[in-house]
């Protein structure tokens, strides 16, 4: 039988993401359309199915189904689209919240001074409920239901149960389901899992789980190379990370010989590479490597997928 292998994709925006979380540098602002099109279109070449994240509210600028702050609206329906008819076709969508940094203030309509995985901490399940309601209907509203939920950095952590009950029932308001999984852990250097259920509702009958990455990002640091080529080459080299050209060695030939599924995690911002692109390259290098090692004896999948087998235990 074929393991599953699925690629995360966080921090998904027509925004730089880098360009408001680090004012002390500059940052391109705007992702291209053109990328994002290249991204879909170099997963479609290859078969790639996994997760894709998308900020309702990115980095607090406006709303995906009204207006964003310094983006044209071309630009803005042109990512929408093409994430809509191109990437989610193979790849479950999730909110990262709502804006990825300060938590947004549901009946002020304000930003907030603390991040969101600060508000997470302090708040109450129901608060916490209707915040995700809201990032949920926000996706719905221009076309993209939400598959399960990504948690910015460590939102949710050390308050997990309190964060998959909100996650559970928001799901559950929203898009009338009672199971709901979440991303929120990153084994890429430890003993990998399977997904397991976090949270569950005897009464209700509303199950969540919660689905790790198996790999760390092989690609982020291609946005701190000095140029192109610079940033290509650290790309082209990390991939080993991942899997060894000889397919030998790397972290998905540890998994695959201890039967556990592949999933593989990397940035939106690690894959644009301030506009070189070079994550991108060496992801589809990774794809290459993939079918060439495993072949058949993978089958690429939705995360969602993935996060069902919590249910098997």
């Amino acid at each position: 039988m074929a393991l599953p292998v699925s690629l995360i994709i966080d921090d998904g925006s027509p925004v730089n993401p880098m360009y408001r979380l680090d004012p002390l540098r500059e940052y391109e602002m705007l992702i291209p359309n053109d990328f994002t099109r290249a991204f879909a279109r170099a997963c479609k070449r290859h078969g790639v199915k996994g997760k894709f994240s998308v900020m309702p509210m990115p980095s607090g600028l406006g709303r995906l189904d009204t207006k964003l702050s310094y983006v044209t609206q071309k630009h803005l329906r042109g990512f929408i689209r093409t994430v809509r008819d191109e990437i989610k076709p193979s790849f479950d969508i999730t909110p990262e919240l709502l804006t990825h940094q300060a938590a947004y203030d549901i009946k002020s309509g304000r930003l907030l001074h603390i991040n969101e995985d600060e508000w997470v901490k302090q708040s109450l399940v129901e608060q916490i409920v209707d915040y995700i309601s809201l990032a949920f209907r926000i996706l719905r509203n221009v076309g993209l239901d939400a598959g399960g939920v990504t948690s910015p950095w460590a939102t949710g952590r050390p308050v997990e149960e309190k964060y998959a009950e909100a996650i559970g029932r928001a799901f559950q308001r929203v898009h009338r389901k009672k199971f709901a999984w979440y991303f929120l852990h990153c084994l890429g250097k430890q003993e990998p899992r399977w997904p397991w259920v976090t949270w569950k509702d005897a009464k209700s009958g509303i199950t969540v789980a919660t689905v790790p990455a198996l790999t760390g990002d092989a690609f982020w640091a291609t946005q701190d190379q000095p140029n192109r080529a610079a940033a290509r080459r650290y790309a082209m080299k990390n991939i080993d990370s991942w899997l060894t050209a000889d397919g030998r060695g790397g972290r998905l030939r540890e998994l695959f010989d201890a039967g556990y599924p592949l999933v593989m995690v990397t940035h939106w911002q690690s894959l644009f590479s301030e506009g070189w692109g070079a994550g991108l390259e060496g992801l589809e290098e990774a794809f290459r490597r993939i079918r060439r090692t495993f072949g058949k004896n993978v089958e690429w999948v939705k995360l969602g997928e993935i996060a069902k087998s919590a249910l098997a235990k």
